[in-house]
């Protein structure tokens, strides 16, 4: 693929493997990824008020979608910290997540003199969702994931790569919170699939899929010419 400064959108539900994809296409090509999941871990222990001074960790936790206007301010603050914004191809996963951060995605575009080139929607079973996400951790000393359904250390109990043997699970990843987070999801996010669409700006991508195949319709999508 070869593009030079282009803005493009990953919608889907936690756990459907935007952030797998979004790694493929930073290794392979030269994409900087404006990942929303990232940007609140990093400001997770910052208090909004419209919550009661609850800090963004915390209502995260609890399941509930933070306000257009804080992420959308969070995600101006991201992108000032990218040298050479302008000239870069920038991926945008888990934003936006309503039709108001839409809306400010694409204005926030016209600053810049871009646009929103292309919106992939990663479809995927809540099934396969909970699976992924319930049955995922890591390992403390080098970070490498693992999950009780689909992949596990070779050793029960030992990190494949480094020996370890002390695992962590994110404190988000619990059946009450996923289910918060899969019911916003489709109550207030998928909408998103209508609006782009009629935009003709959509691609939908089969997330049920291995890995391998979603990267390459991705790569697919990505090269494909809008029809005029």
């Amino acid at each position: 693929m070869n593009c030079v400064g282009k803005w493009i959108v990953f919608l889907g539900a936690p756990g459907c493997g935007k952030g797998t994809q979004a790694e493929s296409l930073v290794s392979e090509n030269n994409f900087t990824v404006v990942s929303m999941g990232d940007i609140l871990r990093e400001n997770k222990t910052k208090s909004v008020a419209a919550y009661d001074g609850m800090t963004i960790g915390e209502i995260i936790g609890n399941g509930i979608l933070l306000p257009d206007e804080i992420v959308m301010g969070l995600v101006k603050d991201e992108l000032k910290k990218i040298d050479s914004v302008v000239n870069r191809n920038l991926l945008f996963d888990g934003i936006p997540r309503t039709i108001g951060q839409a809306e400010s995605l694409s204005l926030l575009a016209e600053e810049f003199k871009k646009k929103i080139d292309k919106v992939l929607n990663f479809v995927i079973d809540d099934e396969i969702i909970f699976k992924r996400i319930l049955g995922r951790y890591k390992c403390s000393k080098c970070g490498k994931i693992y999950n009780d359904f689909f992949l596990s250390p070779k050793v029960s109990g030992v990190c494949d790569v480094c020996g370890g043997n002390k695992f962590d699970r994110r404190t988000d990843d619990n059946e009450e919170s996923l289910k918060k987070r899969l019911s916003e999801y489709h109550s207030k996010t998928h909408i998103l699939i209508d609006f782009y669409s009629k935009l003709g700006m959509l691609y939908n991508v089969n997330a049920n899929d291995d890995p391998q195949k979603v990267r390459e319709f991705v790569l697919d999508s990505l090269n494909a010419k809008k029809e005029s």
